[in-house]
């Protein structure tokens, strides 16, 4: 078996996915740091943009969290007042948790920060092979949640 079949590392894509994602998230999370927010409190923000109110469960699908952990990011982030819960907190009932103005400024500062590391010019691609790039990963990601929402339906 060559190289050219398997045997190398730069052959295994996961392998090659991981350390692209360690490249590109060192300095997407640099970035955020410099505002005191993780890149899942960037996904929350985000995804809470527009007026959305979303549960708790809702957004660790959409971030790719697990759903207990869900609960202690939103706690945080509605103690520095960035989201706040809408309606009252009961077991088994809905309740969703919404941007507020003060976390919007701040996913406003943090955009930047996060449209800065579509530019991979300094990693040897250019503006066309980066939105390429992320077409491609774009792709897998919705496969990946399109599985999900299969794992999710009636048995």
């Amino acid at each position: 078996m060559s190289d050219e079949e398997g045997r190398g590392l730069e052959s295994v894509l996961g392998w090659n996915a991981v350390k692209v994602a360690r490249i590109i998230g060192s300095q997407i999370t640099a970035g955020m740091a410099e505002h005191d927010v993780s890149l899942v409190q960037f996904g929350v923000l985000s995804c809470l943009a527009d007026g959305a109110e979303l549960t708790s469960a809702e957004i660790a699908r959409a971030v790719f969290v697990r759903p207990q952990s869900m609960a202690d990011v939103l706690d945080g982030m509605e103690r520095r007042g960035l989201v706040h819960r809408v309606g009252v907190r009961v077991r088994g009932r809905r309740n969703p948790a919404a941007i507020t103005p003060a976390g919007q400024a701040v996913l406003d500062a943090v955009q930047q920060v996060a449209l800065a590391t579509n530019d991979l010019s300094s990693l040897g691609l250019d503006a066309s092979r980066s939105a390429q790039l992320n077409e491609l990963l774009i792709a897998v990601i919705e496969g990946a949640e399109a599985e999900l929402d299969v794992g999710d339906g009636p048995s």
